[in-house]
């Protein structure tokens, strides 16, 4: 094998950042046919370490790589567009965030300044968790993988290319396999949030670049292989991206398909004459390439804030209009910002280059201590709204948040109940609750308001419907509720159970069956109807009605499916063995429902999920009309 990287400028690898660009933007702005989309960050990944890896390579041989050179250019790749982006989002987010959210910034900012969003992300939240969506600088985890690599691969790849190039090819595909196997490895031991997040378990997509770029794969010796190998890489590229979704456990085995369809549309483009080379290298499509670094950086937070000032639900204009100002700032940024930095007059020296960064970097943490120090600078807000503008809600502790009593979807790869969750009092009414989150919701009200003689029970997965035989349930899903079904009721008589679950129409036909079912096991059956349900967190509807003075704008953004779907299934329990207990016949008047418990605490801390107050005034009006499933 050849060590020599590949020569001249590629313009068909600015077509495929086009096309990675393109999915990443749609999948954030929560395009139906693009729910893999995510998938263009790996492919990021592997055109970096491809190019990376080549420009080492050729200093290399020509004794003209020095780490400080190396260091610069990455500085004025990637320092300009990314620092007045972060000075953007700060001041739009002083005049847009709620307190608690200009904290949680400040934060992200700092751990983006370092570098180290990927590490702080990893100890949050997952990335498909809701509450990311809503994190202007979440995106930059990529840009700390990438610079983390970047920090030690030169310095291990410099003494390989002076070996021979087998020796070269080899240790990297060694370091590939073991990362690769890190990241299957975290996956099955439900560590998925590593895998995502962190360098290890997702360093060998920049080293399968790496690879391409020092020909450590098989040369494509004829224009049918490169051609064909081409075309199956950008079909099974796009594929994925329509295939893909939260619910695909990811990277893992997952990750292989953009990653190798990134690397065999790269390798197949050596010679330039395929298809595929030709279409990526179209001047429109190469020009979004260009500024596909400078779009990335900014389209996140310009989401985040739009959705934050105006409406977290996003319509098709709203899409519309975000994907075009995602381009034209991107395109402004890579044009002004981005080009005059890395190629121009500004800062033409390293040592000018050195200092702006480290200029940057302390003014971009002097801001974020700034946020925190005035605690998000609640002053801000009416002193009628402050109140609220502060308000977050932590699920409160009890005794089943120290078991697992809820299955997440991180926990996919090991759906087990903990046996303390479903254990049996001998003496007292034993209740089992089971369902997915809009059934545990309740458990910390309900333990409130539990008589000493219940023994409340759960069993709940996230997203799983309790209905027999669910086609639709995912794996986890089907260990669970099928456990619960075949395993845990045949063996046990209970005083009651309760079911709930975040229904849709489809899982009205299912719940007569379930009914009847249960009802051997159980000598009461209880059936929890859906909650209301809105097109914004509850909280932030709240303060926009104060700040706004529109009490309105609540009703507007509840979603009105939830009514018909409650009659659908009242109507389907009426008649069988089960008590039908309706949340939204008790809250509900005229479509216009209760968004304040009677402790004054919102309702509702998302979108639908109630509080701790909200649940224990459910209860208690349960307990009014006699109906409570505990006593």
């Amino acid at each position: 094998m050849s060590q020599s990287p590949p020569a001249g400028y590629r313009p068909d690898i600015d077509g495929l950042r086009a096309l990675s660009i393109i999915l990443v933007v749609m999948f954030h702005l929560r395009v139906g046919f693009t729910r893999g989309g995510y998938i263009g960050v790996d492919v990021f990944f592997v055109i970096s370490g491809f190019l990376i890896s080549g420009l080492i390579a050729k200093e290399a041989q020509s004794s003209q790589f020095s780490f400080a050179r190396f260091y610069e250019r990455r500085i004025r790749r990637l320092f300009p567009a990314l620092f007045a982006a972060f000075l953007a989002t700060a001041l739009a987010s002083f005049f847009i965030l709620f307190p608690t959210e200009l904290e949680s910034f400040a934060y992200q900012l700092m751990a983006a300044i370092g570098f180290a969003a990927n590490i702080f992300f990893y100890s949050g939240t997952g990335y498909f968790a809701d509450d990311s969506a809503m994190q202007p600088l979440h995106h930059t985890w990529s840009l700390a993988v990438e610079e983390q690599f970047y920090l030690f691969f030169p310095i291990m790849l410099l003494p390989l290319l002076r070996w021979r190039a087998r020796t070269t090819v080899v240790v990297l595909w060694v370091l590939a396999i073991l990362s690769f196997a890190l990241s299957v490895y975290w996956m099955k031991i439900s560590e998925g949030d590593a895998a995502f997040y962190l360098l290890p378990a997702r360093a060998w997509e920049l080293l399968l670049g790496a690879l391409v770029a020092l020909n450590g794969v098989p040369a494509l010796t004829s224009r049918a292989w490169r051609n064909g190998a081409s075309v199956f890489g950008l079909v099974a590229l796009i594929a994925a991206a329509g295939a893909y979704n939260k619910n695909v456990p990811f990277p893992g085995w997952s990750a292989l398909v953009p990653c190798i369809a990134a690397a065999l549309i790269i390798h197949s483009g050596r010679e330039r004459d395929t298809w595929v080379y030709k279409a990526l290298s179209a001047r429109g499509v190469v020009l979004i390439g260009l500024a596909s670094y400078s779009i990335y950086v900014w389209h996140q937070p310009l989401i985040v804030l739009w959705r934050s000032w105006f409406d977290i639900y996003l319509s098709i204009s709203d899409r519309l209009i975000l994907g075009a100002l995602s381009l034209a700032i991107g395109f402004a940024s890579w044009r002004f910002i981005e080009q005059p930095f890395r190629y121009g007059s500004l800062l033409p020296t390293r040592r000018s280059v050195f200092i702006g960064a480290a200029c940057a970097m302390a003014g971009g943490l002097a801001i974020a201590g700034v946020l925190l120090q005035g605690k998000g600078f609640p002053q801000r807000f009416p002193e009628e709204a402050r109140q609220l503008a502060g308000w977050s809600y932590f699920f409160p502790v009890t005794d089943f948040t120290k078991l697992t009593c809820f299955i997440s979807r991180g926990q996919a790869d090991n759906p087990r109940v903990d046996e303390g969750c479903v254990h049996l009092q001998p003496g007292k009414k034993n209740v089992l609750l089971f369902g997915d989150s809009h059934a545990s919701q309740y458990v910390p009200g309900w333990h409130d308001l539990s008589p000493a003689s219940s023994n409340l029970m759960m069993a709940a997965a996230s997203g799983c419907k309790p209905v027999l035989n669910d086609p639709n349930g995912a794996p986890r899903c089907r260990a669970v509720m099928d456990w619960v079904f075949r395993d845990f009721l045949p063996k046990n008589r209970l005083d009651a159970v309760i079911i709930s679950a975040d229904w849709i129409m489809a899982d009205v036909p299912r719940v007569p069956e379930t009914i009847r079912y249960l009802k051997q096991y159980a000598d009461k059956v209880y059936v929890i109807g859906p909650v209301p349900t809105y097109f914004d967190t509850v909280p932030r509807l709240l303060l926009r009605a104060i700040l706004l003075k529109d009490e309105g704008i609540i009703d507007r953004r509840r979603d009105g499916a939830r009514f018909p779907l409650n009659v659908a299934l009242a109507a389907a329990v009426q008649g069988e063995p089960a008590t039908y207990l309706s949340i939204i016949d008790m809250i509900c008047k005229e479509r216009s429902c209760l968004v304040r418990a009677s402790d004054g605490e919102p309702f509702h801390f998302d979108y639908g999920h109630v509080t701790r107050s909200g649940a224990r005034d459910i209860g208690a009006a349960f307990r009014a009309r006699g109906v409570f499933p505990l006593d």
